[in-house]
């Protein structure tokens, strides 16, 4: 089978490790990602990297059109239908939202150079928006355009698989899977001394951490709230990441914990295993506003492949992704949530047994490996919906 990927996420060499393992799992696999040669994200742009398992042929960057975010973009449609004709898929995986730009350019290609090649999408949403006049009609008509091309959709959660039945009225082939798989290698390794240098630990006093973006809706206000509860237990909170919340985290909620609170800025992919070797207990307090819900909650897998004890809010798709190795407390009960921390501050035992759960959870629906073989399963017993 020769597959051709679109996606901005694939710019990363950690992204692209789904694919790695889907040509380990099948040799005979033809493999093309398509990205733009950088994007920028909320805080900070990514530019393209290559894993060491792709060539440069195999991951090409083609440069972007007109907009500069995920749903605006388009690549250089001359480059892109060469490399379409040249490599000529039998598959296409569209890793983009079915009403964004992107999403329409790689049909219309498809269906103009290599009319019989299947074409699925990867979506996340889990919320049914309803944005205002002309945006919502011009939202229903590239996704009606999408799904009526689209043999399969792979949804990141269960909540968008029953919005796509209930509501966009997708009547083809469903399947709920993780957008990316973890390498379990990574895990493995205990963490540098730069990182671990960096709390003065003692094994005596729990490590608390989140990771993860500095916005509201990522409830870590509520998270310290919770804390600001709980200063007779011992305890010490590291806080990863940076974004619009960062300066009220530093005053007040700094001046107030102090030593307690240790404050490192947004680490990339790589580093990650590193800090959540260092952990005792690993926080996701997400609550849902009116724009957005929690859609997976990485951080959560990441933690429990490394035997991390998590807690978890019922935000979205955080009890899925939790399943047995994991606590989950009311999205934004802070009550709940207290409770939630003083049962794992208080039991060694207890974080244990959690953590080895989670790790066995990880294991069996989280690596590179596993996720690879599904979404290759997937991909090989598809059906043309026309």
């Amino acid at each position: 089978m020769r597959l051709l990927v679109v996606g901005h996420s694939y710019l990363t060499a950690f992204a692209q490790s789904k694919y790695s393992a889907m040509k380990d799992a099948s040799p005979d696999l033809q493999i093309r990602i398509v990205c733009p040669p950088k994007m920028g994200h909320l805080f900070s742009d990514y530019k393209r990297q290559i894993a060491p398992e792709f060539s440069l042929t195999e991951v090409p960057a083609i440069k972007t059109l007109f907009g500069k975010t995920p749903m605006t973009y388009c690549l250089d449609p001359l480059r892109f239908a060469q490399e379409i004709k040249e490599f000529m898929p039998d598959h296409i995986h569209i890793e983009e939202d079915p009403y964004s730009v992107i999403g329409l350019e790689s049909i219309l290609l498809a269906r103009l150079i290599c009319k019989k090649t299947k074409i699925s999408f990867f979506v996340w949403d889990n919320l049914a928006r309803n944005p205002r006049f002309p945006l919502n009609k011009l939202k229903w008509y590239l996704n009606s355009i999408s799904q009526r091309h689209a043999d399969l959709i792979v949804c990141g959660n269960h909540e968008g698989a029953q919005l796509l039945r209930s509501q966009k009225g997708y009547k083809g082939q469903i399947v709920v899977l993780p957008q990316l798989g973890i390498n379990e290698k990574d895990y493995l390794k205990p963490p540098m001394y730069e990182v671990s240098s960096l709390f003065q630990r003692d094994s005596n006093i729990p490590l608390i951490g989140f990771i993860g973006r500095l916005v509201p809706e990522k409830g870590i206000i509520l998270l310290l709230q919770a804390l600001s509860n709980l200063v007779d237990l011992p305890w010490k909170l590291l806080i990863v990441g940076s974004g619009p919340l960062k300066s009220q985290i530093q005053s007040p909620w700094k001046d107030f914990f102090r030593e307690r609170l240790i404050l490192v800025d947004a680490v990339s992919h790589t580093m990650v295993p590193q800090y959540l070797g260092c952990l005792d207990i690993v926080v996701l307090p997400s609550y849902g506003i009116p724009r957005w819900k929690e859609q997976f909650g990485l951080i959560l897998a990441q933690a429990m492949m490394a035997g991390v004890p998590c807690i978890g809010s019922s935000s979205g798709a955080i009890p899925d992704v939790l399943g047995p190795g994991g606590i989950v407390f009311k999205e934004g009960d802070i009550e709940s949530l207290k409770d939630a921390l003083k049962i794992l501050l208080e039991s060694r035992d207890e974080r244990e047994r959690l953590g080895k759960k989670g790790k066995a959870f990880a294991l069996q629906h989280y690596t590179n490996q596993v996720v690879a073989r599904a979404y290759l399963d997937v991909f090989l017993n598809i059906k043309r919906n026309n």
